[in-house]
């Protein structure tokens, strides 16, 4: 198989795997946390540099980094070609990798990414089920299918082409449509703006963060370490903490002994 059937097998097999049907994914960083057991941090990355994913192969633990982006969209995809590579046995040494050099592990990760965010069958139940018919949709209709998906419309085109469902030209005279200009054309431009306050925003992995209040909580750090990894100040931390609860346990000092031992 050449690597666009190699990475379409792959996306369907994970899809199977986490049973997750031909449904677009709602929340990419929450199913690699919560079901796969990846680790996911949103931190800000140099320009030109969207993600770098980290296996260490004595414990197994995966850790994927993503860009803070403006663009939701670009940072699904990210997720999605860092996983790539996970699936498709990508290590390099040292276990890290960094997509900066396209080679054809990285156009196999892409390929991944696409088929695992619109699949082909669920991209057809789609349209169908908008009663839709190839070579007759609308800039609606792509931003139907872009808001539907949560992806860009670059990476909606090349699937719906693939499925032959664009007239001729159509691509090309749609290759300079953007989320912001759809969401701003079709309706949905707040909706659109929240979902990128998300992506922008710095996220350590949930696990660590949870390990991290564990500790608090059983006297191991301070509040200065969690605020650290979780990037805000002390004060604002210790709000939080005190209006839901979280404190350290009590210990109960050892009684002193005043007598001597016999």
């Amino acid at each position: 198989m050449d690597n666009e059937a190699v990475a379409a097998h792959a996306a369907d097999r994970f899809r199977e795997k986490y049973e997750l049907g031909d449904a677009p994914i709602s929340d990419l960083n929450d199913l690699l946390e919560s079901y796969v057991g990846i680790d996911v941090a949103i931190v800000p990355m140099e320009p030109g540099m969207d993600g770098m994913v980290v296996h260490d192969p004595h414990t197994g633990q995966r850790i994927i980094s993503a860009a803070c982006s403006q663009s939701p969209e670009r940072q699904r995809a990210t997720l999605a070609h860092e996983l790539g590579h996970i699936e498709l046995g990508d290590y390099a040494d040292g276990g890290l990798i960094q997509c900066q050099v396209r080679t054809p592990q990285e156009t196999r990760a892409d390929a991944f990414a696409r088929h695992l965010l619109v699949p082909a069958k669920g991209l057809e139940a789609y349209l169908e089920g908008q009663a839709l018919a190839k070579g007759q949709l609308t800039e609606a209709d792509i931003s139907k299918a872009v808001r539907y998906f949560a992806v860009s419309p670059a990476l909606l085109l090349i699937q719906l082409e693939r499925g032959g469902w664009l007239a001729s030209g159509q691509k090309e005279a749609w290759r300079s449509l953007s989320v912001p200009g759809l969401a701003a054309r079709f309706g949905w431009s707040d909706e659109h703006r929240a979902s990128r306050v998300k992506s922008a925003t710095q996220q350590p992995p949930m696990r660590i963060v949870a390990e991290a209040v564990r500790a608090y909580e059983n006297n191991l750090v301070g509040l200065e370490a969690i605020a650290t990894i979780r990037n805000m100040d002390v004060a604002t931390l210790r709000d939080e903490f005190e209006s839901n609860g979280i404190r350290p346990k009590q210990v109960n000092p050892r009684p002193r002994r005043f007598g001597r031992n016999k």
